[in-house]
């Protein structure tokens, strides 16, 4: 739900039909990889902070009370982070090399990211609920509305990807083993069949994400 989730509050984007449409928008499918390739940065450099300080995951979501402990670990993990991904690196090697190092590692993390989670949630299969509207199902309905699988019979890339492309299993069942979820995906399924409920798959990693490229044409307009 827009508002609620920051993992959809994509700065520059819209893939939620109740964010605002503005004009740079109309050419969101041309520049999305690029935005995805920065944005593991924004995250750690700035969208951690923004969360920090006005304390809600979400624009609009509850706010939530940071203990002490919580705080200091905190800026620890962030001063430690900063130190040993930048300062060190700077000292040892210089800047540039540095900045270069911080850029590929970035856009091999974010890409990993967006390939499981974008894929997952914002194809066109996959369900929006709206703010103005609650959640009428039961909770273990909701995931299945708003999730997709994708290329579950690649070995390969349910390998590197940790079962992440499972991912109705991985929500339905967050404490299983990712080893169990080829197993689960056969029972989800049946018992989804039985009570015609719909489960949502993509053959291929390519099936999802045309999917994709779809839904951020759509938002475009």
């Amino acid at each position: 739900m827009d508002g609620e989730d920051h993992d959809i509050e994509i700065k520059f984007m819209r893939i939620h039909h109740d964010q605002a449409l503005m004009k740079h928008h109309r050419h969101q499918h041309l520049y999305f990889i690029l935005l995805y390739s920065i944005s593991y940065l924004a995250w750690i450099f700035y969208q951690d902070y923004e969360k920090y300080f006005r304390q809600k995951l979400g624009r609009t979501s509850d706010s939530f009370h940071f203990p002490l402990r919580e705080k200091v670990i905190f800026w620890l993990s962030k001063v430690f982070h900063f130190l040993l991904f930048v300062v060190i690196p700077i000292i040892y090697v210089g800047w540039l090399p540095t900045l270069i190092g911080l850029l590929i590692a970035s856009i091999v993390c974010v890409l990993c990211l967006a390939t499981v989670f974008q894929l997952a949630h914002v194809v066109t299969e996959t369900e929006f609920k709206t703010i103005d509207t609650s959640v009428e199902d039961e909770w273990m309905i909701h995931p299945l509305q708003s999730t997709a699988n994708f290329a579950t019979r690649s070995w390969m890339l349910t390998w590197l990807l940790g079962g992440l492309n499972f991912q109705v299993e991985h929500h339905l069942f967050p404490k299983i083993s990712h080893i169990h979820y080829p197993a689960l995906n056969k029972i989800v399924k049946e018992n989804c069949e039985e009570y015609n409920v719909k489960y949502n798959e993509y053959r291929t990693f390519w099936d999802a994400f045309r999917s994709h490229v779809r839904v951020i044409r759509s938002m475009s307009k």
